[in-house]
């Protein structure tokens, strides 16, 4: 048997010029131009006998569907189960919109733009995968922590109100997880970089298409230690950077100064990772007494591993829906309101508003007519020698992920968000309002607004501990 193999590789995966970003009220505006290369990565690793693929995307958002068909062409071009492919989306706003648009409403003409998008972004990942599969040698990984202070608490409590703000004294994640795969001499083949944090900083004014900040990150790093960058979004859903959404028109210093930042600290991190020598204990140099120095030692082994990976669905449940009177009174009026916003002139996201919640009354009457509706949530793990990944199909808060990683049986866990999809945000129950959520009390933009991703409603609140009994199901399955 053969010890562990490694193969990357990464491709442009920009749109054509018109193509409108994903959002709500912010962005969703056409791309005029490019500030940053949006990319897609891909890395395939083989040992004994099996094999297993991660997808790093500069995306913002997917369906599970879309993501279920992204990662079937994957696992069909490596001859590989579905659960042997991750799929993971930095969530970056300044993406072009994929055709299924989370389930809102779109006009015909950006339908067929973003369906061309789409068409285009699977050739591309044939293309990447079939690279990362040719580019196969044998290698060796190796993993370390860092840190970065770069990100905020964005749970503001202001006036009596949950808003979208900052909470500069609130705990958040600013870890930084390496993974680093290197040839036989040492030679980096590909590193992984995790941080949690939304990718926000090249903001709503700029019509420009970009990666944000994993963009510049990536370039650092691929320049000062080698092979190919990978970037994995934690577990950000409560997160934004600390110099904010960005405001200006031209957001381009502040990307690079984030970005750049938090290269440099997976640079540093990944340099003081050794895979091909170790230093032995101190001995004297030449001799000479009174000098002891730590002398390298080449690594001989070329160990195998075991690569598997494993899917645990849970159906969440809703909810209390609104009553069926009431959303049929709010799908009449906001089918005028789009029409009486559209025949005034009304501000491109005035009238994006109007569809988006209009679209959602009506997944909600259709919600209505089953007797117990849910909606599947997957927790996804991947296991690579001792060290597991898992990756949730939410917009999680960052506790949730350092719950999992602190109660996983596994040496070392890296916990992602936006994997394989994702349905909506996932807050833990003491997020919740008091009294729970309710239509039409406005709460929480848009961590509690369920019309951002044509949900009917918020997840039940014991929603997030079912998410994290699944993501510890499935490393427990890993250890079979």
């Amino acid at each position: 048997m053969s010890g562990l193999q490694a193969g990357a590789s990464s491709i442009k995966i920009n749109p054509k010029m018109g193509l409108k970003k994903g959002g709500f009220r912010l962005f969703a505006e056409p791309i005029t131009s490019i500030d940053d290369d949006m990319e897609l990565g891909v890395l395939v690793l083989q040992s004994k006998g099996s094999r297993i693929a991660i997808i790093s995307s500069d995306l913002g958002n997917a369906t599970p569907k879309e993501a279920t068909e992204i990662r079937e062409l994957v696992a069909g071009i490596l001859k590989i189960e579905r659960a042997h492919v991750l799929f993971n989306l930095s969530h970056n706003h300044s993406s072009p919109t994929l055709p299924d648009n989370n389930g809102n409403a779109v006009v015909e003409e950006d339908y067929r733009k973003s369906l061309e998008y789409y068409t285009m972004l699977l050739a591309n990942l044939t293309t990447c995968t079939k690279a990362a599969l040719a580019n196969l040698k044998e290698a060796r990984m190796g993993y370390a922590w860092g840190e970065a202070d770069l990100n905020i608490y964005r749970r503001e409590w202001n006036n009596g109100q949950d808003i979208l703000g900052e909470v500069p004294d609130h705990p958040v994640d600013q870890s930084v997880g390496v993974i680093r795969f290197d040839d036989l001499t040492g030679k980096a083949i590909a590193t992984l970089f995790r941080f949690s944090c939304h990718p926000v900083v090249n903001g709503a004014a700029s019509p420009t298409l970009s990666a944000d900040f994993p963009g510049p990150a990536k370039r650092i790093i691929e320049e000062k230690v080698g092979g190919v960058a990978l970037f994995l979004q934690g577990c950000g859903g409560n997160v934004n950077p600390q110099v904010g959404i960005g405001y200006e028109t031209d957001c381009t210093e502040s990307v690079y100064r984030v970005g750049t930042a938090l290269g440099a600290e997976v640079v540093r991190v990944a340099l003081g990772i050794e895979t091909h020598r170790y230093q032995k204990e101190r001995v004297l140099l030449n001799n000479v007494p009174n000098i002891l120095f730590k002398p390298w030692t080449a690594v001989t082994d070329h160990a195998e591993m075991t690569l598997s990976g494993r899917e645990e669905v849970v159906p969440f449940r809703y909810s209390p829906l609104p009553e069926r009177s009431v959303i049929e009174s709010e799908e009449v009026k906001w089918r005028k309101e789009i029409d009486d916003r559209t025949a005034r002139g009304a501000l491109s996201w005035e009238i994006r508003a109007a569809r988006t919640i209009h679209a959602w009354t009506v997944r909600v009457l259709a919600t209505l007519d089953k007797p117990n509706p849910t909606c599947d949530f997957m927790a996804h793990a991947l296991r690579i020698g001792d060290i597991t990944l898992v990756g949730l199909g939410v917009e999680a808060f960052y506790q949730t992920g350092e719950e999992i990683r602190k109660r996983s049986p596994w040496k070392e866990t890296f916990v992602l968000g936006y994997t394989n999809g994702t349905i909506m945000y996932l807050p833990r129950a003491e997020d919740y309002p008091e009294g729970g959520w309710k239509w039409p009390n406005t709460y929480a933009l848009p961590d509690l607004l369920p019309q951002v991703y044509c949900q009917p409603a918020l997840w039940h609140p014991d929603s997030e501990q079912e998410a994290v009994e699944a993501a510890l199901r499935a490393l427990n399955h890993l250890m079979d």
